[in-house]
């Protein structure tokens, strides 16, 4: 997408928001290895509002992501699929659900509304543009990923995912033809990711986590999966395995999609979480955004502290929202029915997770730059997204995946022959 375009965007941004005298400046809006898809670019609005321009001085912080400008990166990454289910999410998924709720009388703080506000969406000849509020103006921010999140944090994001789950199963129930307009959400990882621009860097994933396992019957159950992945990913993402209890679930939910408020930039105090990057939505299993975001987020000893909490958390959060909505929680989805549907697609954890690992682990400057392995990919070379781990972080990456392993052994959601 052009910067006149862009701009035009912002202009029409400035107007609908009132500023009468305004300048817009830029700057870059992510760090190296924090975004994959997307170019992210900081913007502040700063000006006057109303007809004369003599009112205080006022700002608007905004992020705007594009497809990134590289023609191997954006052909590869699949930027039409990734950007049209974004641009979709904001501009009719999510408005209908808090339009859902807002008509079944939720107050703001039951409802689910953890997401940026989009001032300004384009899609025009396979070109894109998202604009929408930068959230760390609000004291919003990332927590650091390579740290264990935690459990304050991590409890929040399950809350968070239970309310948003909770649409799904009470929209389906009371509006089931409404529903099946975004039932037609199928999942595109396997073509953006596997088939394309990462699916590299997934096989090479796969292999490091086989090779730093040390029980010789995980070792061979990784390398069996790492023969059948994409099938496997395939199979677990399938529209037929999740008819039962199908919602739409975010589909990329890692501890670098969600931002954190802490009132006055005090770390110790949580006020809310906010979900971004919605381009891999779909209609899946609830357990998949569960076991995608517990198993690459945290480790055995906080798992074997709090799992059971975290379930009971995000449990509590979507039968008390479906109950709000006016369904019945137990006949739509009881707590046993949940504990099935993750001994049913566990093993999807071992698919995703020490990618995840890997990325949230390595330091940046070990993260090739984009463009770079986009060019390797497109010209077939056997190429990888990270450079060689120093002996740090690769004891650390070999303590989670055996840890991984060892508890989805432990947990029924994996069997071994």
């Amino acid at each position: 997408m052009s910067s006149e375009s862009i701009t035009k965007l912002l202009h029409q941004v400035a107007k609908n928001q009132g500023f009468s005298d305004y300048e817009i400046k830029t700057k870059t809006g992510s760090n190296h290895g924090d975004n994959f898809v997307g170019v992210m670019t900081a913007i502040t609005l700063s000006g006057t509002k109303g007809l004369n321009g003599n009112g205080a001085r006022q700002e608007l912080h905004l992020i705007c992501k594009t497809p990134p400008a590289d023609e191997a990166r954006k052909k590869l990454l699949r930027s039409d699929l990734v950007f049209d289910r974004e641009i979709y999410t904001y501009s009719k998924l999510l408005p209908a659900f808090v339009r859902f709720q807002q008509e079944q009388g939720l107050s703001e703080v039951d409802a689910f509304s953890s997401f940026p506000k989009v001032y300004a969406s384009e899609a025009k000849n396979g070109s894109y543009i998202l604009i929408m509020e930068d959230m760390k103006s609000k004291n919003y921010e990332m927590w650091p990923r390579e740290n264990i999140i935690a459990l304050d944090h991590e409890l929040s994001i399950m809350r968070e995912l239970g309310k948003f789950h909770a649409c799904s199963f009470a929209l389906k129930d009371q509006r089931p033809h409404e529903f099946d307009e975004f039932k037609g959400l199928k999942d595109i990882f396997i073509d953006v990711a596997i088939k394309g621009l990462f699916g590299s860097y997934i096989e090479k994933s796969v292999e490091r986590a086989a090779d730093t396992l040390k029980n010789p019957k995980y070792k061979e159950y990784m390398l069996n999966l790492r023969k059948n992945y994409a099938s496997k990913v395939e199979h677990y993402l399938s529209e037929a395995l999740s008819n039962d209890f199908g919602v739409i679930g975010h589909g990329d939910c890692w501890n670098n999609n969600f931002l954190f408020q802490n009132p006055d930039g005090d770390k110790n105090r949580l006020e809310s979480v906010c979900f971004l990057d919605w381009q891999f939505v779909r209609f899946c299993s609830p357990a998949i955004d569960l076991l995608y975001n517990i198993f690459s987020s945290t480790d055995k000893e906080f798992r074997d502290q709090h799992y059971e909490k975290l379930l009971q958390t995000y449990y509590a959060s979507l039968s008390k929202t479906i109950q709000r909505l006016g369904s019945d929680p137990n006949k739509l989805f009881s707590y046993e029915q949940l504990q099935a549907q993750l001994r049913k697609f566990g093993e999807i954890a071992l698919l995703f997770a020490p990618m995840l690992m890997l990325v949230k682990l390595v330091k940046p400057e070990h993260i090739k730059p984009m463009g770079e392995y986009a060019s390797g990919v497109e010209r077939g070379e056997e190429t990888d997204l990270i450079n060689e781990l120093d002996e740090e972080t690769q004891a650390e990456f070999s303590r989670l995946v055996n840890e991984l392993f060892s508890d989805l052994v432990g947990l029924g959601y994996i069997h071994l022959q």
